[in-house]
């Protein structure tokens, strides 16, 4: 029997032989992360959780891009974390002057590292250098398109 985690999603290509996606960027949904990701077990569930808060967060900012890597996005049966990368919108500290909830909750995350997986970048070059993989890993994340 497959796991759900092995089946594939639209937009999501399917796993190479050594369990990760092809190197390079796969965008996709909300749903097809959580689907795709998010469904097979107890701990995939639990750090769905998190993800949705993350695209959740990103959307109420107007960030330009969420990105989702690691293990989560790997076919690894429990993945011990998922790491994503926000990048900021350019008015971000205007957002927490002005105290929006959505900037405080994530700049709380960011700052304190809690949870750890999340990371900030400007732009796209600072997000490249900032996740950059230095272990023999292929790099793949999914970049998650913005709701129309």
């Amino acid at each position: 029997m497959t796991s759900r985690v092995h089946e594939q999603a639209i937009g999501i290509p399917d796993f190479r032989p050594d369990g990760y996606l092809p190197e390079g960027m796969h965008p996709a949904s909300e749903a097809e992360v959580t689907f795709r990701f998010g469904t097979a077990n107890r701990q995939r569930r639990r750090l769905v959780f998190r993800v949705r808060r993350w695209i959740e967060l990103a959307r109420r900012i107007d960030a330009p891009r969420l990105f989702i890597d690691g293990s989560f996005v790997t076919a690894k049966a429990e993945p011990n974390d998922v790491d994503a990368v926000v990048l900021l919108p350019s008015d971000f500290e205007e957002r927490i002057i002005a105290n929006s909830d959505a900037a405080i909750e994530l700049e709380e995350m960011l700052l304190t590292r809690h949870p750890e997986e999340i990371f900030a970048a400007e732009d796209e070059t600072d997000r490249n250098e900032g996740r950059s993989n230095s272990s023999a890993e292929p790099v793949n994340r999914i970049p998650v398109e913005r709701a129309l």
